[in-house]
């Protein structure tokens, strides 16, 4: 049977020839367990440089070039759009297949997601990997029981929508590495060289943040894959595919501490380093785990620091010390490693003076760089039942306030963002300019000059886009 697995375009859409570095390692995931039964290929459009201006035809060439008997697409809640729209395309000109989408959202809202997307045929809640390959050897012997397939999600005869129990992978040791093979990429003349950079050590997150998805999913539980097994697995990457550096997608890299050590001391130890990049939370890095890290080639770290405000970080679930984050960050720009931060400005309870404190935190830090985003409840997130299970934006972009939150009005609200905003750009690019010098002159600049907040370097222009209330 041909299955195809698909990533729903976002760059490909716009034809500015932009590309995704990484592989979605869900799909890579579903194509490992598939591969042995079955004819699959990977439809990811956003990693060609498109140029065109007829992107869904081009889809749709693809599509029924292929012809598939199964299409199973992934989709994030900001990508959810696009996925229902290549569902409808893929059925408009290969009416036989079956269409099963996955993902986070899918796992969020399974009821919507049907009820939303009349050509998607089945959705799975959870992880994915056991309902796959129950349904594809279904549809291969042409009998399809849906009621035994685990978190299969799937429409009755009178209408309605069940949902079956989900069932978790505890020993991820046994799952085998993401299928990586370009010969089962459409397009891979297009491939990034740092394509196959990303990997998972673990599943899950203990943490409850009230705007995060992945906690909210079926399963609950953390799980982690043995150190063995990933240097396994960075062993692979390294002498198959050559990578230029690894990316953990790890929610918190540094999670369970002795772990985390010994992976990197093993990198260290067996030749295996190179520069990587993970995520992780400022109360979760000491400095005998961060010198570990940087034995084993950690070159970047990302902490999501949210908030300035310690009654926003108790609100929002991130129980820490505006002390203990400066800390954090001050240990890991002691050892050369760049440092980036995320914020979150919009919250319901926030007001003009909140937020300003917030970004006069995050301009105070030294980081590397600053990510802004404005505050956008998910569904299956207890943001999104504290907003009033507030409807979705159209589109869903972070970085643009598409949903006012706050007791602010809307012109309030997005003079206030786009004020921070601007703050958070110009700190951005003197950070840059500081990098950039010490590329050039690497005796004119230390890495420890403090890269200033507020220097407007740059005047960039900014749209104001309306702003629908929840409700």
């Amino acid at each position: 049977m041909r299955v195809l697995l698909a990533d729903p375009p976002q760059m490909f859409l716009v034809g500015d020839g932009l590309t995704r570095h990484v592989q979605p390692l869900g799909l890579g995931y579903l194509g490992a367990v598939l591969a042995p039964h079955h004819d699959v290929r990977f439809l990811l459009p956003d990693i060609r440089a498109y140029h065109g201006t007829d992107p869904w035809g081009e889809l749709a060439r693809a599509i029924e070039a292929e012809a598939p008997d199964l299409l199973a697409i992934t989709a994030v809640t900001a990508t959810f759009p696009a996925a229902t729209r290549l569902a409808a395309l893929a059925k408009a000109v290969r009416p036989g297949v079956v269409v099963v989408l996955g993902g986070t959202h899918a796992s969020a809202d399974p009821h919507g997601v049907l009820r939303a997307a009349p050509d998607v045929d089945y959705a799975v809640q959870g992880e994915g990997e056991a309902a796959i390959v129950a349904l594809a050897a279904m549809l291969a012997a042409h009998r399809v029981d849906a009621a035994a397939i685990p978190g299969l999600v799937w429409r009755t005869a009178d209408g309605g929508v069940t949902v079956n129990a989900s069932r978790t992978l505890d020993d991820l040791d046994a799952v085998p590495f993401p299928l990586r093979d370009p010969r089962h990429i459409l397009w891979s003349e297009d491939l990034h060289p740092a394509f196959f950079q990303a990997l998972v050590t673990m599943r899950g997150c203990p943490y409850r943040c009230i705007y995060c998805a992945v906690p909210q999913s079926v399963d609950r539980k953390t799980r982690y894959r043995s150190p063995a097994n990933v240097l396994a697995e960075i062993e692979h990457l390294r002498r198959d595919y050559d990578v230029p550096g690894l990316f953990f997608h790890d929610s918190v890299f540094s999670m369970h501490r002795e772990r985390t050590i010994e992976i990197c001391a093993g990198m260290a130890e067996r030749g295996l380093a190179l520069p990587f990049t993970c995520q992780t939370r400022t109360d979760r890095l000491d400095a005998e785990l961060l010198d570990t890290m940087v034995a084993g080639g950690c070159s970047q770290i990302f902490f999501g620091i949210e908030s300035g405000d310690l009654e926003s970080l108790r609100r929002i679930r991130k129980k820490m010390s505006l002390e203990s984050i400066r800390a954090a960050v001050d240990l890991v720009r002691s050892r050369g490693i760049r440092c980036s931060g995320f914020f979150i400005v919009g919250f319901p309870w926030e007001d003009e003076a909140l937020i300003e404190r917030t970004i006069d935190f995050a301009t105070s830090l030294g980081l590397d760089a600053i990510s802004l985003f404005s505050a956008t409840p998910l569904p299956g997130t207890e943001l999104w039942t504290l907003a009033g299970g507030s409807h979705l934006p159209d589109s869903i972009d972070f970085r643009t306030p598409q949903v006012n939150l706050t007791k602010l009005t809307d012109d309030a609200y997005l003079a206030i963002y786009e004020r921070v905003k601007a703050r958070i750009d110009d700190h951005n690019q003197a950070s840059m300019m500081v990098r950039v010098r010490a590329a050039l002159d690497p005796a004119a600049v230390s890495w420890w000059d403090e890269v200033p907040g507020d220097n407007p370097l740059v005047s960039l222009g900014r749209r104001r886009p309306a702003l629908p209330q929840p409700g």
